[in-house]
C-alpha cells in the first residue's frame, strides 16, 4: 500500500512540476528609439496589454530615445548581451545606423541562442544603408521604402489556417491609417501570413510573415506606424499568436 501511495504521490509531483515547468514566465526585451514615430506611447500601451495578456516578464531599453536615426544602443556592443532573454521585440527605427560589425552582433546572438525576434513595423528599414544582409535574413524581406501617403487598406490572409492567425478576419482587416511597406524581395524560409495591395507598384506587399534564422523563431509585421494601428485587436492578437508560437519551439 505504502508503495502505491508513494508511487502516486511521485507521479503527481512530476505532473506538478511539468505544469510550472510550462507556465513559467518567459523574459522579453523590449527594444524601442530612433525618429519619425510616437515611441514611447507605443512602449507604455504594448507593455500593459502584453504582460496582462502573457505570462511575460518585460524589460524595456529606451536609451536612444525618439530623435536620432543612427543611435547605437549601448548593450548591443556586448557579446553576451541576450543572454537570460527568450524574445526580443524590436520596435525602432534606425535607418542611419550601418557598423556591420554592431548589427551581426545582433542578428547571430538570435541566430545561435534561439531567442525569438519579433520585428514590428520600422525595424524593417533599420540598418537599410548597411552592407550585411543580415538583418534583412533575420527578418526574412527585403524593403527599404513606404508607398508615399499613408492610408486604410486592407489586409488579406493567405495562410488563414495558421495557428498564429486564430482570430484573423475571415476575409480582410481593413486597418486604420497606416503605412504600406514596398517589399522587394524575400527569404527563403519567409511564411507569408497577410498581404495588402500596393496600387504604386501594383503588386501585394507581405504585412505579416513569420521566419526562420538559424535556432530563432521571427514573427514580423510591417503594420504600426500610428499608436492606433497598434490598439486595434487584430494586432494584438497576432503580436500574442505569434510571441506563443516563437516561445513553443
Amino acid at each position: 500500500m505504502k508503495k502505491i501511495l508513494f508511487g502516486v504521490a511521485g507521479s503527481l509531483i512530476l505532473a506538478l512540476l511539468s505544469i510550472t515547468a510550462h507556465a513559467q514566465s518567459h523574459n522579453v526585451l523590449y527594444v524601442t528609439g530612433g525618429g519619425h514615430h510616437d515611441y514611447e506611447a507605443q512602449e507604455e500601451f504594448l507593455r500593459s496589454e502584453l504582460t496582462d495578456r502573457m505570462d511575460i516578464s518585460w524589460e524595456t531599453d529606451f536609451t536612444a530615445g525618439q530623435d536620432r536615426n543612427d543611435f547605437i544602443i549601448e548593450r548591443f556592443n556586448e557579446s553576451n548581451w541576450i543572454d537570460g532573454y527568450d524574445a526580443v521585440i524590436y520596435n525602432m527605427c534606425f535607418a542611419d545606423v550601418t557598423d556591420n560589425e554592431y548589427i551581426e552582433r545582433i542578428t547571430q546572438a538570435h541566430y545561435d541562442s534561439g531567442a525569438a525576434a519579433v520585428v514590428l513595423h520600422c525595424a524593417m528599414h533599420t540598418f537599410r544603408d548597411a552592407e550585411t544582409e543580415e538583418w534583412d535574413r533575420l527578418i526574412g524581406l527585403d524593403t527599404y521604402y513606404h508607398e508615399r501617403q499613408q492610408r486604410s487598406f486592407k489586409i488579406e490572409p493567405i495562410n488563414r489556417y495558421h495557428r498564429v492567425m486564430d482570430e484573423f478576419p475571415e476575409v480582410a482587416w481593413v486597418q486604420p491609417v497606416d503605412e504600406l511597406y514596398i517589399v522587394t524581395d524575400t527569404y527563403d524560409d519567409l511564411i507569408p501570413l497577410a498581404e495588402a495591395w500596393g496600387p504604386e507598384t501594383e503588386e501585394w506587399h507581405p504585412v505579416l510573415w513569420l521566419n526562420t534564422y538559424g535556432n530563432a523563431r521571427v514573427v514580423g509585421t510591417a503594420a504600426g506606424h500610428n499608436t492606433g494601428v497598434m490598439e486595434d485587436e487584430v494586432f494584438l492578437n497576432f503580436l500574442v499568436n505569434g510571441l506563443e508560437w516563437a516561445f513553443d519551439k
